[in-house]
């Protein structure tokens, strides 16, 4: 039987691989998710493919993250990187929130107008 040795550099190794393999199965994910949605013929297809615009960008802000967190040197390290990821994620939901707000009160007013 192989010897398990639980070092730090093998843990890391371990879960940058896992990662990576995240990152591939995510990428694909959406990739089969905006083909879907380019090919729907529902009204909301360009808020949907806004939407999912956001999730994938939140996606890969979490994989960063993970990516910065598997180097981290120590539990102060750690603390840091998570606090800087929780403010950036904070902004991004602003900025998103706004964004989706935007597009809802155009759809709204849109659906409202008078045809001629």
């Amino acid at each position: 039987m192989a010897e398990i040795n639980p070092s730090a550099e093998n843990i890391r190794g371990m879960l940058t691989e896992a990662l990576v393999r995240l990152r591939k199965a995510n990428a694909e994910y959406f990739e089969l998710l905006e083909r879907g949605l380019s090919s729907s013929p529902l009204p909301i297809a360009d808020q949907a493919k806004q939407f999912c615009s956001f999730m994938q960008r939140n996606a890969s802000a979490t994989f960063d993250f993970g990516d910065k967190l598997v180097q981290a040197k120590d539990v102060q390290d750690a603390l840091k990187l998570q606090s800087e990821f929780f403010q950036g994620q904070m902004q991004a939901l602003t900025d998103q929130a706004r964004s989706m707000g935007e597009s809802a009160m155009k759809a709204a007013t849109g659906a409202f107008t008078p045809k001629n």
